[in-house]
């Protein structure tokens, strides 16, 4: 963990869970799943059941997407909060999502088929003059490297049909301990985040 006391925004502090695993890390047979998992992360959870997570933000005094986001790239997953309060208990509940998203994720059947039209609508918006040339830029300096073969967005075939058991290999082989890192930077008590963070992620 990496944590960094700072006053300004008074009252207010930044989470960030960082995986150290993104699309270059997945099989033929995963081609997209670690984009997909970071939307599942909002689809159910230990502490949160489906369909209740943006509620909960908006609770907390969050907006999806403005305070609470994701994304995914070639060599990393990144989870994203940030906290309207300081106080312990918005910390622990901060926290606690995001041990959440390492940890604690339901996968569940009928969520998972739920997203796929979602990251199909995703993955159709994204496919523009910019987007082909970008790949076909790729195609051309890399060759037959891994990096063309590996956009996060994924293949439609696995996007439509990949089982559970696909994000399920994924999330045990890299939502490891070493490969996570959880960064708390915020006006708070650096000794007190420590504590929790240590509390909540064991």
């Amino acid at each position: 963990y990496v944590i960094y006391p700072n006053k300004e925004p008074q009252g207010r502090a930044s989470l960030r869970l960082l995986v150290e695993a993104g699309s270059l890390h997945e099989k033929e047979d995963q081609r997209g799943v670690a984009h997909f998992l970071e939307h599942m992360a909002f689809n159910g959870s230990k502490h949160y059941e489906p369909g209740t997570l943006v509620e909960f933000f908006q609770r907390m005094g969050m907006s999806f997407g403005g305070d609470t986001n994701a994304s995914t790239g070639f060599d990393r997953t990144q989870y994203m909060l940030e906290l309207a309060h300081t106080d312990a208990k918005t910390l622990a509940e901060g926290l606690q999502v995001l041990a959440d998203d390492a940890s604690g994720l339901l996968l569940l059947d009928a969520e998972i088929d739920k997203e796929r039209g979602i990251i199909l609508s995703e993955k159709r918006a994204r496919d523009n003059v910019g987007f082909r040339t970008f790949v076909a830029q790729f195609e051309f300096m890399l060759g037959d490297t891994l990096l063309p073969k590996r956009m996060p967005i994924g293949l439609v075939e696995v996007i439509e049909k990949a089982p559970r058991a696909r994000f399920t290999e994924f999330w045990d082989t890299w939502y490891r301990p070493e490969k996570l890192t959880v960064v708390a930077v915020g006006d708070f008590d650096a000794a007190a985040v420590e504590q929790q963070i240590a509390a909540m992620f064991t």
